[in-house]
């Protein structure tokens, strides 16, 4: 989990973000609001410690703008401030933050403040990943795929069937979120899956299991009998042009295969094999 401390304090930013990661977490300080906020559109800092008044951009406009963020998981803003005067704590809810630190430092206190963000950050994400869906695109996620695999793998062997799982890598996913941050590399996913889903059957799932990667499950066939599925993501893939303010997207995908049932092996097995068919029109 990643954490970031805002403070033109070099002393006070130092000595937070070693005793940070010594708590076991990736701590990065920022001397200004502004190249804060520059690298948090980029980069999922779960946890932000921020001063009141810092340079470039206050710690208000800070915690404004980060709730004005399009992200799929929640940030956990913690302002710090030597003097909490009523107008610092009416103005800091009233921006979004979610608790304060005391200045000058307790490292008690600082340790206590992380692992309650930690742990209600976990219990957001135990939540969310138990949902069932992808929250940008609506599709199943990783942890509902891979319960429901379990039942289809059962069902397969048990009627001796079989099926196929492709695999859709978006290929310019972790660049664009790189250089552009979260909501143009998750707008991109959204249309991605759209043109996944038009092209399944009724008794096909899609799911998205990493930012990056979709598994299209395919059942009742095998490889030789879907590349036409193939190609038709690689054609309605290659003809989409995406246009977000001043950025053009062409996208392209890259295509892995494989057959099931795989021996005796599991249903969590065979999801973890990575020797698949890599397809190339």
């Amino acid at each position: 989990m990643k954490v970031m401390v805002v403070s033109d304090d070099l002393l006070f930013a130092g000595i937070t973000t070693k005793k940070i990661s010594s708590l076991g977490f990736a701590a990065e300080s920022f001397s200004t609001g502004t190249a804060a906020f520059e690298s948090i559109k980029k980069e999922n800092y779960r946890i932000v410690l921020t001063g009141w008044d810092i340079p470039g951009m206050s710690g208000r406009e800070l915690t404004e703008n980060i709730r004005k963020l399009n992200r799929s998981r929640y940030t956990y803003i913690i302002v710090c401030a030597v003097d909490k005067t009523a107008d610092v704590t009416v103005g800091a809810l009233e921006a979004g933050a979610d608790d304060f630190l005391s200045r000058p430092l307790n490292t008690v206190e600082l340790k206590l403040k992380i692992k309650h963000a930690k742990r209600l950050l976990d219990l957001e994400d135990e939540l969310r990943d138990g949902s069932g869906a992808d929250a940008s695109t609506g599709l199943v996620n990783a942890a509902s795929f891979r319960q429901f695999y379990r039942v289809v793998i059962a069902e397969t062997r048990r009627l001796k069937g079989r099926g196929c799982l492709m695999y859709v890598m978006v290929d310019e996913y972790k660049a664009i979120f790189d250089e552009y941050g979260f909501e143009p590399a998750e707008t991109l996913a959204v249309e991605i899956s759209r043109v996944l889903k038009s092209i399944t059957r009724g008794s096909d799932l899609v799911a998205r299991i990493e930012d990056d990667l979709f598994c299209m499950l395919l059942q009742n066939t095998h490889w030789d009998l879907c590349k036409v599925v193939a190609d038709k993501v690689f054609e309605k893939i290659s003809n989409m042009s995406l246009f977000m303010d001043e950025l053009e997207i062409h996208p392209t995908v890259s295509i892995e295969i494989i057959d099931y049932p795989i021996d005796d092996l599991s249903s969590d097995e065979i999801l973890a094999v990575t020797d698949r068919i890599v397809y190339k029109r």
